[in-house]
């Protein structure tokens, strides 16, 4: 014989400050009907952006020393640059790049989108 499942309290998502919810209408009886789907015109290797208070955040590997010069780079001419923190300049030191490749091998277009998961992962391989 099973445990019976856990009934669900009628205290949830009640707060102090919120008031309680109003009694509910009687059901509808007849079965809803579906919506044609809306077709969204988008690239399918990019999934669609959820809109955060912070961007999302990319994460690499770099050489410590690599790091402590980047840091050092920040803290000497943060006033001169106005460069306001780490993630600021390195977006901008990677936009920079970006834009330059850009103009090299995508006459100044912007190349189309890739999703998170669209590069290659993990060790290259024979290292």
């Amino acid at each position: 014989m099973g445990r019976p499942a856990p009934r669900k309290s009628s205290l949830a998502g009640r707060t102090p400050v919120t008031p309680p919810p109003a009694d509910p209408a009687p059901a509808d009886l007849t079965p809803p009907v579906a919506a044609a789907p809306a077709v969204q015109e988008q690239p399918a290797a990019v999934a669609p952006e959820k809109k955060n208070k912070y961007p999302p955040k990319v994460s690499f590997y770099q050489d410590p020393a690599d790091t402590a010069r980047v840091r050092g780079a920040i803290l000497h001419t943060q006033v001169a640059e106005g460069t306001r923190s780490l993630s600021d300049f390195i977006n901008n030191a990677v936009m920079a790049e970006v834009h330059r490749l850009e103009a090299k091998y995508n006459g100044g277009q912007p190349f189309p989108g890739v999703g998170a998961r669209g590069l290659p992962q993990g060790r290259p391989l024979g290292r």
